[in-house]
């Protein structure tokens, strides 16, 4: 059961990063019925997993607010003097009786709460079954694994320069990685997770390579053997992914990856879990050449793109500036979780040019679908749960490298959030919320039965 969990979410990058509406509605009825399977197996004690939400409690309560007010906005059973104006206006025109709602469009409500409830889905059974450690080990190696096969699938369609996004005609980012994606940053952000993931495979071999020693002549070949030699798989895992990381062109991608990354380091060193910090040293050393020799071959482009930022020629600072006098405007009752496409387009001036359907900053996107208080709720939730994970490194005495890698993760699709959508790609979210429930299920103290 654990692995047919596991491979599914694996496998959701493929059907365009389960970003139509077939798939992830697909993938919403296959958890659930994980969900379901697993609470009967539980129930008639044919499994070893105890089920518990005693060390996510409060987020678990917190993430119920937004959940319970997306089901009051896309019913009728609200006060009409909470409903969306529109709806009073429709009643008016129409002689039609009309059902109002808080929610402008309570059929994309119903849609983006069922996404939300199956990201949760993926956590809480994340949650459940990378209890036992050996399962954690098999979640983050089998990432990274994913990882590398859809690095190589992009490089090779860019490389070959094939045009094709799968079996289809490629229509967008021709000049750019996408793999399976149909965004970059979408990627972007996909990559850095798979990138995190592969870290415990290097750092293996970087850690049992000072069991000699590195003043002796024998401990430096040791681990120039162990970890070029022996190593090759790991390093070779994080070239390719760093290499398809840099040729999306993601700015926002490449910096909160960095941005990660650099955390990541920056928890190990403080938590001094390693006996050795220059263990920690090496990896980062190893880490940047490999990085500096792929920005050098493949960063050209990236570069360009990262001069080219300007306040001017950004039109999402006109959207958020909308946005955040629509927020000021209606600030408790929304407009509807998931209805921003249509809702925005009676907020819009004509300072904002072209199409948008996603805000690019999924922060100022739910205040204005949930409410400021909801929103917020759910923010926090997020919030409490990459604190479990950093808590988590310093309270294990094994494994703790899997919770640094949830905070770090954490650190990147929050980060990321403030400039694009990428954490409302459902391949994206399913594999953060596979990443946090291994890293929270590990960031519990080991006892003794």
């Amino acid at each position: 059961m654990f692995k047919i969990f596991l491979y599914a979410i694996l496998l959701s990058p493929l059907p365009l990063g389960a970003n139509r509406s077939w798939a992830w509605s697909l993938y919403a009825i296959l958890l659930a019925l994980a969900g379901l399977m697993t609470s009967v197996s539980v129930l008639l004690g044919r499994t070893d997993i105890r089920v518990s939400l005693q060390v996510v409690k409060y987020p678990f309560f917190l993430i119920c607010i937004p959940v319970g007010w997306s089901v009051l906005q896309l019913s009728n059973v609200a006060p009409d003097s909470w409903a969306h104006p529109f709806w009073q206006l429709a009643a008016e025109q129409l002689p039609l009786t009309v059902q109002a709602h808080i929610s402008l469009a309570p059929q994309e409500t119903a849609t983006a709460l069922m996404r939300l409830v199956s990201y949760f889905l993926v956590f809480f059974i994340s949650l459940q079954f990378n209890q036992h450690s050996k399962n954690a080990v098999f979640t983050f190696n089998n990432l990274a694994y994913a990882g590398l096969i859809y690095a190589v699938y992009g490089l090779v369609i860019y490389l070959g320069q094939f045009n094709t996004l799968l079996w289809f005609e490629r229509w967008a980012s021709m000049d750019a990685v996408t793999s399976t994606f149909v965004n970059r940053n979408s990627y972007a952000t996909y990559a850095g997770l798979t990138l995190l993931a592969g870290f415990p495979l290097l750092f293996e071999k970087i850690q049992s390579c000072f069991q000699y020693g590195f003043k002796s002549s024998f401990g430096r070949q040791y681990f120039v053997e162990n970890v070029f030699v022996r190593g090759w798989f790991p390093l070779l895992l994080i070239i390719t992914i760093t290499t398809a990381l840099f040729l999306t062109q993601s700015r926002g991608g490449f910096l909160s990856t960095a941005l990660a990354v650099l955390v990541f380091f920056i928890v190990l060193l403080l938590s001094r879990k390693i006996k050795n910090n220059v263990a920690v040293m090496m990896l980062l050393g190893i880490l940047s050449v490999v990085s500096w020799g792929v920005f050098e071959r493949s960063g050209d482009k990236l570069i360009d793109r990262l001069d080219s930022i300007s306040p001017d020629k950004e039109g999402r600072l006109s959207v958020y500036e909308v946005l955040s006098k629509a927020n000021a405007e209606n600030s408790w009752l929304g407009v509807g979780y998931g209805s921003f496409e249509k809702s925005f387009c009676l907020y819009r001036d004509e300072t904002i040019v072209g199409h948008y359907d996603k805000a690019h900053n999924t922060y100022l996107e739910n205040i204005f679908e949930l409410g400021l208080l909801q929103a917020s709720a759910l923010f926090i939730a997020l919030f409490i749960m990459a604190l479990i994970c950093l808590r988590g490194v310093w309270a294990r005495h094994r494994n703790w490298i899997y919770p640094a890698i949830g905070f770090s993760a954490s650190l990147l699709v929050g980060t990321h959030a403030l400039v694009d959508f990428s954490l409302q790609i459902p391949a994206v979210a399913y594999t953060y919320a596979l990443i946090m429930g291994a890293a929270v299920a590990q960031s519990l103290p080991t006892r003794k039965d």
